[in-house]
């Protein structure tokens, strides 16, 4: 992550007292869709690093075990685990910055996701938006190794 995007994403997390990013950098709360705004790096798929691949890998077992059927609990700390995860990203991952802004994309997905499953209380469609950008993650990113979601 660029550094000024760091520095604004630092500065809104401080502003929102710890709360999900993506509600307060969209104002609206409304989903821009996994994929929306992606490209690929000249036809290509953007180049990884360690932190991001653990980041991902650890977002989407988050995402595999959630129940749209779960408690509100459970839903919190889906949301909870899905922000911890967003958060590693944005401190360890060092990507050139346009693979980055094309991250920045999936994890306003990731984090609109985490609020539907707890402060909207549509757990069914929190897990489908984070599940849709899990797809679209290996479809712009070369994740050796990445299972994807199998038929969870």
């Amino acid at each position: 992550m660029t550094m000024r995007m760091k520095f604004v994403v630092l500065a809104l997390v401080l502003l929102a007292g710890g709360g999900f990013v993506f509600y307060h950098l969209h104002g609206h709360g409304h989903s821009h869709g996994a994929g929306a705004g992606l490209q690929l790096n000249a036809g290509q798929k953007w180049q990884t690093d360690q932190p991001l691949r653990d980041g991902m890998e650890r977002i989407r077992g988050l995402v595999i075990a959630a129940s749209p059927t779960g408690s509100a609990s459970d839903m919190e700390a889906l949301a909870n685990g899905i922000q911890q995860q967003v958060d590693y990203l944005i401190a360890n991952c060092k990507l050139q910055p346009a693979a980055d802004e094309a991250l920045h994309v999936m994890i306003a997905d990731l984090l609109e996701g985490a609020v539907l499953v707890t402060k909207k209380s549509d757990p069914p469609g929190g897990i489908a938006v984070m599940r849709k950008a899990l797809e679209t993650y290996p479809k712009y990113f070369d994740h050796a190794g990445w299972s994807g979601l199998g038929d969870t």
